[in-house]
């Protein structure tokens, strides 16, 4: 079940983007929620600019959603963590857009 505070946050990007200007201009609310939730979740390995650090860099993947959406959600054995538990598929569907938005 969806957490209403996630719906409130995620009403507050697109509020928040749209009173910066990026309406169609500029990253989608889905994106910038993507963006936030890679630097809580994901930016203390893969850098906050997701160049890399412990875990590999995030640019200009050559993978479909679905891996990515897969490798979020099972982690990988020693060297992610997994997901599935701690986030909920929406947000997993946010971060897939901002790692492939990562060109």
């Amino acid at each position: 079940m969806i957490k209403p505070h996630f719906f409130a946050f995620l009403f507050i990007v697109a509020v928040a983007g749209r009173a910066l200007g990026d309406d169609n201009h500029g990253p989608s609310a889905h994106t910038s929620a993507g963006r936030t939730l890679f630097l809580k979740n994901c930016a203390h390995c893969h850098g906050a600019d997701a160049r890399g650090d412990e875990g590999p860099d995030l640019h200009k993947l050559d993978l479909s959603d679905d891996w990515i959406a897969n490798r979020i959600r099972k982690g990988k054995a020693g060297q992610m963590t997994a997901f599935a538990g701690k986030l909920q598929p929406q947000e997993i569907d946010a971060l897939v857009r901002y790692v492939q938005s990562l060109k």
